[in-house]
Order: structure tokens, then C-alpha cells, then sequence
């Protein structure tokens, strides 16, 4: 008895020095404090009916279903309208589960999930590069052996999800360009990896369901140097500068050197496409660190035409409503660490329960 009074009185110091030691500031989120309905849990969240196959412009010029071709609609929404979508026909542009979102990291609701899987995200060769008029995408050439396309799983998510290409959004300047906010700010350019369910054998069937699509949002900064593993990506835009056009990537693009040095803690919610016609299938992970490349390398993708051959920048559509949805955060141990204590009527269980995912993350590898 004597033992136990010396470990419960141990765990409270523990869970105090944790709480001092814990910053205070905006950067860090908490966990929400009012209990969440069961349907609210976003791993809960089953698929529900299947909605239209989404007809997205971003889409249409790299869908492996379809060879490259002109978009008759590529003019028919634009960056300067974006409140004309959901006017759009069958638009979901004007629904309640949009994207992008402001991120606010106190309103998020912290989440012990495993850690994201990575698989096959090595060197890339001969990787397709199109100016679809609003973004530039990079796609994986149609020969490319299935046994070697990079996929991603875990992390919350269900299932096994394969790539299926890579887009980017940025602004006239870098002030402006993520297409997510966190606390309001953007930052200068944002990359999306998109990668579709595996469950639903194809592509074009996986955009038919609300778990469908997983995509990787990385946020960009400027830094004074060359990103030597970006450089691939900016290599040969000056061969795309106009809408439609497109080329072979001569270089490797090494794919996991495109992702944040830890990609142990990230943002989750359930969201859409950010392009008409805004599908409602998306699975977001947003990851709370971004990458760095120079101002050059950026000032490459400002040099790029649209479809009307003006610029093509600010082409990031601005943060949509939450509607009653919850964020998600996985913290880099992955560790929920009770923030409500002493309120809370178990201060040992909890003190026994991080100590154990810490003592699980500190002897497991991470990234």
C-alpha cells in the first residue's frame, strides 16, 4: 500500500512538471475538453453514399483513365470569382465539408494515432509535368510498374491509399499562396500530394466515396538557399510555360525528401477537392511543419501562364467554413497528454498511460 501511495504521488509530480514544462502558446494544440458525439470521431466516420464522379479541371488533364487533352470547361472558373463554384453544374463548391480550412491549433482535438506509413516514397523517374492553366501537376508515367507506386497508410487512416499525383498553389508574392491557414496566416506556396484509395480498385471508382482521396498538404516558407531535392520540380517549367502544355521530367524526383523532416505530428479532417467541382471526398493530413525552398526556385512558378495566358499565381482558393467539424492533431510522439489534470478523477491511470507511449515511442524508429 505503502508502494502505491509513493507511485501515485510520483505520477503527480510527473503530470505537474509536464504542465509547466508544456508551452502555453498557439503553436502547441490541446485536447478539447467536451465529449465528442460517436459519429464525430473521425475514424469512425464510415463511407456514406457515393457521390458523382468529380469532373475537377486539376484532374481531368493527368487522369490516368484519359490521355492528355484540351479542358473545353478550363475557362469557365477562375481564382478572381472563387464564390461563382458553386454555381457551377453539379457543383459541390457551395456544401459544408470544404477545403481548405483555417487551422486553429487550440480548437483541435488531440489524437493518439500510429504513426503515417510510407511506402516506395524513394527516387521517381520520368515523371509527367503538365500546366493544366491553374496549377502544375506531376504525375507518374503510365508504364510505371504498380509494384513500385508510393502509398501511404496508417496514420488514422483505413486504408492503404496509392499516389496519384502531385499539385502546387502559390501567390504573386510571398505574403500570400498556401491555400490552408495556420491562425490565420499563409504561407507562400503549398504542396499537395494526392493519393487515392486502394480499396476501391481505381481511381475514377474512388472518387465516388467520401473516404476516397488522402492527400498530403505540406506548406512551403522561403529560405535563403536552394532546395536541392526540389530542384527537379522547378527544372523545367520554362517547357510549360503555357496552359496545356507538357514534358518528361529528366531527373529523379526523390518523394520523400518532398516531405517535412517529421511528419510525426499533423492535422486531420475530412474535407473536399479545392478546385471545382470541390467533390466532398477528401481525407486531409496537413502537417504542422513546412519545407523551405528560395525565393528563386518559387519565382519560377510565377513565370507560368494560365488559360487566358495571364499570369499564373494566387491560385489558392480562401479557407472555408469548419461547420461543426473537428480537427484533428497527432502530436510528433503521437501521445495524448492529459492537459484537463487534476480535474480529471484517474491522474495515475493517465500518468501510467503516456509514460507507456512514451517509453514506446522513445525505443521505436520515427521520422
Amino acid at each position: 500500500m505503502k508502494r502505491l501511495s509513493t507511485n501515485f504521488n510520483l505520477a503527480i509530480f510527473v503530470l505537474f512538471l509536464l504542465r509547466l514544462w508544456l508551452p502555453s502558446t498557439e503553436a502547441l494544440p490541446i485536447s478539447a475538453t467536451k465529449k465528442l458525439k460517436k459519429l464525430d470521431r473521425f475514424e469512425e466516420v464510415g463511407d456514406r453514399t457515393p457521390v458523382k464522379t468529380f469532373t475537377s479541371s486539376m484532374f481531368e488533364h493527368w487522369s490516368p483513365e484519359k490521355s492528355l487533352s484540351k479542358d473545353s470547361s478550363a475557362s469557365s472558373w477562375n481564382y478572381q470569382d472563387t464564390n461563382a463554384w458553386a454555381n457551377l453544374p453539379n457543383s459541390a463548391c457551395g456544401a459544408k465539408q470544404q477545403s481548405p480550412i483555417d487551422i486553429r491549433p487550440r480548437l483541435s482535438e488531440k489524437k493518439a494515432f500510429s504513426k503515417l506509413s510510407f511506402e516506395n516514397y524513394g527516387n521517381i523517374d520520368k515523371m509527367g509535368l503538365v500546366n493544366s492553366g491553374s496549377s502544375v501537376v506531376y504525375t507518374l508515367p503510365s508504364t510505371f510498374p504498380k509494384n513500385r507506386v508510393p502509398s501511404i497508410s496508417g496514420g488514422g487512416l483505413n486504408d492503404v491509399y496509392n499516389f496519384i499525383q502531385f499539385h502546387l498553389h502559390w501567390g504573386a508574392n510571398s505574403a500570400k499562396g498556401s491555400e490552408h491557414l495556420m491562425n490565420s496566416k499563409s504561407y507562400p506556396a503549398e504542396l499537395h500530394l494526392v493519393h487515392y484509395n486502394t480499396k476501391y480498385g481505381s481511381f475514377a471508382e474512388a472518387t465516388k466515396h467520401s473516404d476516397g482521396l488522402a492527400v498530403l498538404g505540406i506548406f512551403i516558407s522561403v529560405g535563403p538557399n536552394d532546395n536541392e531535392f526540389f530542384q527537379p520540380l522547378v527544372g523545367q517549367l520554362d517547357e510549360v510555360i503555357t496552359a496545356q502544355s507538357e514534358t518528361i521530367l529528366t531527373n529523379l524526383v526523390p518523394f520523400k525528401n518532398l516531405l517535412p523532416k517529421q511528419t510525426t505530428s499533423f492535422y486531420r479532417y475530412s474535407g473536399s477537392l479545392t478546385t471545382p467541382i470541390c467533390n466532398e471526398i477528401v481525407i486531409w493530413t496537413v502537417f504542422d511543419n513546412p519545407i523551405q525552398i528560395s525565393e528563386k526556385q518559387l519565382a519560377k512558378f510565377r513565370k507560368l501562364e494560365d488559360n487566358t495566358a495571364k499570369s499564373l499565381v494566387d491560385n489558392f482558393r480562401p479557407a472555408q467554413q469548419l461547420n461543426g467539424r473537428i480537427k484533428f492533431y497527432r502530436s510528433f510522439t503521437g501521445c495524448e497528454i492529459p492537459r484537463s489534470w487534476p480535474i480529471t478523477s484517474t491522474p495515475f491511470l493517465d500518468a501510467f498511460t503516456w509514460t507507456t507511449c512514451l517509453i514506446n515511442f522513445t525505443f521505436s524508429p520515427w521520422q
